[in-house]
């Protein structure tokens, strides 16, 4: 269960980073098109048509030359936020569904105070977006959307991303959130269709995911198929777990690099701020 302290903690970290850095500043995502902006962008020479209320007389002043201000045209960016809520994400110490829902209200929270549009949507067997590209400076009825959203078996992840890549159609950031164990194959199908937007692949898993402690007999559980097999696990079938942990990391990673997507892997034990930074980060290079 998301607690709406956790929106009080994201305005203490924003104030940090107000202090501490340039992080989040209006206006951040320019185009390299000159216009009307706030942002000066240089002078050109003066020819004639052009808009003589553009003339720096103070450069005059100075060189007696007419030279004209440009500008950048500031344009604000569309933050699509896409939460994987199916059952194998409730699972962890610390639950990856509500960790990862944290991260996307994080950077939901953010995207507001850079002047920036945000579409928060959730995904498994189907896709509904939950925000509608509400900008509002109050988000807590998104926790409680976030909270009491009923998780499905399956995560269809393929079909899910594509079809909401076919609704994007202005300059837009995709973030997905996900443990995104699935077929390698189907992620990648998913993550190529958002080639004409900026993907940021966010992959979370848990502690005893990326490396089990247990060991003996034990019943495992499938989580989307709620199937069951009883098994003795020994220390070799531990490493050769971890080995193929890695690997699928890896190649997540591989398939994100590939698509032109920022990939970041994160643990539920690492500080929620320290990984929201980096996806912001990430968002803003």
């Amino acid at each position: 269960m998301i607690q709406l302290d956790y929106l009080e903690e994201l305005e203490r970290f924003q104030l940090a980073l107000k202090r501490n850095a340039s992080s989040i500043q209006s206006g951040e995502h320019k185009s390299p098109q000159t216009g009307q902006g706030m942002v000066f962008k240089d002078h050109k020479e003066y020819i004639p048509g052009d808009d003589i209320r553009k003339i720096d007389w103070k450069a005059y002043a100075r060189t007696k030359d007419f030279f004209v201000k440009r500008f950048e045209e500031e344009r604000r960016l569309n933050i699509h936020i896409l939460l994987d809520r199916s059952s194998s994400m409730d699972y962890g110490n610390v639950n990856k569904y509500e960790f990862s829902a944290k991260l996307g209200l994080g950077v939901a929270k953010m995207s507001m105070n850079t002047n920036d549009k945000f579409n928060y949507s959730i995904f498994s067997e189907t896709l509904t977006n939950i925000s509608s590209g509400r900008r509002t400076n109050n988000i807590s009825e998104l926790v409680e959307v976030l909270n009491n959203t009923r998780k499905t078996p399956e995560s269809r992840i393929e079909d899910c991303i594509t079809e909401y890549s076919d609704r994007i159609q202005n300059e837009s950031a995709v973030i997905i959130f996900s443990d995104f164990l699935a077929d390698p194959e189907k992620v990648e199908a998913g993550i190529e269709s958002l080639k004409h937007t900026k993907p940021i692949i966010v992959n979370v898993l848990d502690s005893s995911e990326l490396d089990p402690d247990f060991e003996g007999d034990k019943i495992l559980k499938d989580p989307e198929s709620s199937s069951k097999l009883r098994t003795f696990l020994s220390r070799k079938t531990r490493q050769d777990y971890r080995s193929k942990m890695e690997e699928h990391v890896q190649e997540l990673e591989e398939i994100s690099r590939r698509n032109g997507a920022e990939f970041i892997q994160a643990s539920t034990e690492d500080d929620i701020f320290q990984v929201l930074l980096s996806i912001w980060e990430k968002l803003n290079n």
